[in-house]
């Protein structure tokens, strides 16, 4: 929000230095007062500066660039109210300031290179984790118990016994129904079919509801009052971010924490949304609290998925917290400023 507040100063503060302009190049047109024009010249490229510093660094190298010429102007009307030719030597000062300007854009312009790097590398890095993921998903259960499956049935059809065919088929058909269920429960971790035809709201009642039947955790959604109205605004990119990293809050707590009951808050108010999973299993130790609240870079390989869940978090604009005592459980809060719900997520 304090960046959404400095960006709306410096759009402010860029109007007044370009309305301040116009207003000297048509003094200059009116041939009106040097000296005011001079005044007017100054305050614009002042203004253009001050919103420099107040804007996303990608405009600041185009709003000093607009400044220095604003001060190159105001040189030149000096030049011609004191008529001293000799002073056209401070034109060095603002043509300074472009040239400056010209490197902040070439260090700019770098920088986004290197952050365009660094998301390919960690897209392509979560693509293998995913891989790997369901890799391992397939191989040590679906494979298994389809290999299962064909020495049953191999070992029917050996038999001319027709009660041993008769439960060999029956054993067959319990290990394929298991296999029905467990393909159901991967197909909803890729995409959960609630969260494209009802919403997230329906969707984490479902991942509430299959985590109680699956693993015996009291797990529970609870939802504001003003969630509904705000949360249908979300984008359908966001709906799938938020309900990611709620996702792999719960599965963290189920592989980690030993919880009885999970709870998932889904809250608004004027600034933002907030969706909170907050569990009562066995906390953190300090020193793996400390990694999780350490920068994203020092995290990356940290386990528990908390990287790919900041990686989301930065996508929605939200800023993501963990915070957890040992015995005390953990709580994980994801708060999405409400000026960025309604858009269609982009690379950044």
């Amino acid at each position: 929000m304090i960046h959404l507040s400095r960006a709306r100063a410096g759009a402010v503060v860029e109007a007044a230095g370009s309305f301040l302009l116009l207003i000297t190049l048509a003094f200059e047109v009116a041939h009106h007062s040097l000296s005011v024009e001079f005044a007017l010249c100054v305050a614009a490229g002042t203004s253009f500066l001050a919103a420099a510093v107040l804007s996303p660094e990608a405009r600041r190298p185009w709003l000093a660039v607009i400044g220095a010429i604003s001060y190159v102007i105001a040189v030149a009307l000096l030049v011609r109210i004191v008529e001293a030719p000799l002073l056209n030597g401070l034109h060095l000062v603002p043509l300074t300031l472009i040239a400056f300007a010209a490197a902040i854009g070439r260090r700019s312009a770098l920088r986004h290179r290197g952050l365009d790097r660094e998301w390919i590398q960690a897209r392509r890095d979560g693509e293998e984790r995913e891989r790997r993921h369901w890799a391992r998903e397939l191989h040590d259960d679906t494979l298994q118990e389809l290999g299962a499956v064909q020495i049953v049935l191999t070992s029917a059809s050996a038999s001319d016994r027709p009660g041993a065919m008769k439960e060999a088929i029956d054993q067959a058909r319990r290990l394929v129904g298991n296999q029905i269920t467990s393909l159901r429960h991967l197909i909803a971790e890729l995409r959960p079919v609630a969260l494209d035809q009802l919403g997230l709201r329906p969707a984490l009642e479902a991942l509430c509801r299959s985590t109680s039947d699956n693993f015996g955790i009291d797990a529970e959604l609870r939802v504001g009052a003003r969630w509904d109205q705000l949360g249908a605004k979300l984008s359908p990119e966001a709906q799938a971010h938020v309900y990611r990293i709620v996702q792999e809050a719960v599965t963290n707590a189920v592989k980690h924490a030993r919880p009885t009951r999970i709870r998932v808050d889904l809250d608004s108010d004027s600034h933002s949304l907030s969706t909170k999973v907050t569990d009562d299993g066995v906390g953190l130790t300090p020193a793996a609290a400390a990694a999780l609240r350490a920068p994203p870079r020092t995290t990356v390989s940290g386990g528990m998925g908390v990287a790919a869940m900041r990686e989301r978090a930065d996508l929605l604009d939200a800023h993501l917290t963990v915070h957890s005592t040992p015995g005390e459980g953990t709580t994980v809060t994801l708060e999405v400023p409400i000026h960025g719900i309604g858009v269609r997520l982009h690379r950044r």
